[in-house]
């Protein structure tokens, strides 16, 4: 019983959100009852002198820091939101920003790269939050910008946001393209092929005038 309290206790720890007796059941495989006595194990385990809690609403349960010591979390929280964005973070917030309701597994595939702590930093900020749970394998969570971050950009609605195509540098005002480069490639590749071509066709005239002067001989 011991070994099924640690684990119930170590997925509501490391899912950071609430839970019920069933999910927890049907996921682990065993009993519901025996789930709802490893609960009351660890309300006993978590009670009011431990820095963490867990509480139970409506048959859900969820491992919370308890609001003893609010006050010094809070500042916590506070000092740590007003930190910087990385640029991941801002990246990410962007993306989110201009693609409402967009899930990670999305945001990755613009990025090309792990955004877990990106998305996860930006939630911790209320930049950010779920709006929806998708009817897809996992049920993908869906993310789109805060009025936290509307009111830090001084606008009322995403639709305020400055049109993506006014402010992307053009063309031409970029020092260097990716086009040009392409095109110096195989320019210099075409004009390398054409100077093979032209020694390769000399070399074979020769030859066959070569050939021709023999058989008039």
């Amino acid at each position: 019983m011991e070994e099924l309290d640690n684990i119930v206790e170590a997925i509501m720890f490391a899912l950071g959100r609430e839970i019920s007796a069933t999910e927890l059941a049907n996921t682990l495989e065993v009993d519901e009852e025996s789930v709802k006595q490893s609960i009351e194990n660890l309300k006993e385990r978590y009670n009011e002198n431990k820095g963490v809690t867990l509480v139970e609403v409506n048959g859900m349960v969820q491992l919370v820091t308890n609001k003893k010591y609010y006050e010094q979390v809070n500042k916590f929280v506070e000092n740590t939101k007003r930190q910087n964005l990385s640029v991941s973070a801002q990246e990410t917030l962007s993306i989110i920003a201009y693609n409402p309701k967009i899930t990670k597994t999305e945001i990755e595939q613009i990025r090309g790269v792990n955004s877990d702590f990106a998305v996860s930093r930006l939630l911790e900020c209320g930049l950010i939050e779920e709006v929806a749970r998708l009817n897809l394998p996992g049920r993908p969570a869906a993310y789109s910008v805060t009025n936290e971050f509307l009111k830090a950009c001084g606008i009322k609605s995403v639709e305020e946001l400055p049109n993506y195509e006014e402010i992307k540098i053009k063309d031409e005002q970029m020092l260097v393209t990716d086009y040009e480069k392409e095109d110096n490639v195989d320019n210099n590749t075409k004009e390398n092929a054409e100077s093979t071509e032209s020694i390769e066709n000399g070399i074979v005239s020769e030859e066959t005038t070569e050939n021709i002067d023999t058989k008039e001989e």
